[in-house]
Parts: C-alpha cells; sequence; structure tokens
C-alpha cells in the first residue's frame, strides 16, 4: 500500500510536470522604454551603489535635484514674471486682502511696483461681490435652455450690461 502511494504521487507529479512544461509560458511583456525621470532615478541610484541608509537617500536625493532642469532657469514670461513680482509685493497677506492686492497689481500695467493695499478690505468690495454674483445668477435664469457657443454669447451679452 505505501508504495501504490508513492507510485501515485511520483505519477501525479510526473503527469503535472508534463502538462505545465505543454502549455507554453505567457511571453513576457515588451519592456516599455523608461521615462526620463524614470531613468534619472536608474542613473542615481546606480551612482550611488554601496551607500547604505540616510547616506544612500540623501546622495540620490542630490543627484535627482542636481540633475533636474529648474523652472527658475527658464526664461520667464512678462506675465509670469509680473505675477512674481506681485506675489512677492503682496508677501504676508491672506485670503481677499491678498487676492485683491495682486489682482490689483496685475491690471495696474503701468506701475513697476504694486499700489499699497489698504490695511482692511472695505465693506463695499462684498457688496459689489454679491451684486455681481447676483447679476450672474439672473443671467443665467435669463439664458436657461440654451447651450454651447449661445449660451457663451448670451451670458457674455447679459454680463456687459
Amino acid at each position: 500500500m505505501k508504495s501504490s502511494i508513492i507510485a501515485m504521487s511520483v505519477a501525479a507529479m510526473l503527469a503535472f510536470g508534463i502538462a505545465s512544461a505543454a502549455t507554453p509560458a505567457a511571453a513576457p511583456a515588451p519592456a516599455k522604454a523608461k521615462t526620463a525621470q524614470q531613468q534619472k532615478m536608474s542613473d542615481c541610484a546606480s551612482a550611488n551603489k554601496g551607500k547604505k541608509g540616510d547616506d544612500y537617500k540623501n546622495a540620490v536625493s542630490s543627484c535627482m535635484k542636481a540633475s533636474s532642469p529648474t523652472p527658475a532657469t527658464k526664461a520667464m514670461t512678462s506675465q509670469q514674471q509680473k505675477m512674481s513680482d506681485c506675489a512677492s509685493a503682496n508677501k504676508g497677506k491672506k485670503g481677499d486682502d491678498y487676492k485683491n492686492s495682486v489682482s490689483a497689481c496685475m491690471k495696474d500695467a503701468s506701475a513697476a511696483t504694486p499700489p499699497p493695499a489698504p490695511a482692511t478690505t472695505p465693506p463695499t468690495a462684498t457688496k459689489d461681490k454679491g451684486a455681481q454674483q447676483q447679476k450672474m445668477a439672473d443671467c443665467a435664469k435669463a439664458n436657461k435652455g440654451k447651450k454651447g457657443d449661445d449660451y457663451k454669447s448670451a451670458m457674455t451679452a447679459c454680463l456687459k450690461k
């Protein structure tokens, strides 16, 4: 009995081995080309092979930063430069005060520096915002049912009134 169990086990293993050898293995998927970021990571990892722990992490991190182009090296457009100047001139302001100051600075094309913003936002600014929202809602109701370019042009005309 013992020998028949062993014989069956061996036969099952052989059958499984033959069956799996007869079925073709799934062809490996073709390797995708690495992205620039993946290639950079691979290069930095191989350059720092042998380092361990934080030493490895710091070396790879500095390698990645050193080899990546920084946005500061690219020339900014005049609009980007203006936005940067306005943002830095209004640094420290928060919320609506910041938004209003930067907006005023961006609209003022003739001034090199933004106009000084008031210490507090005047209460009329919130009334204007409410009136604008009400106007938008009224125009949307008046143009309900229009679609696409018709809606867009109707809304533009309505809001300009």
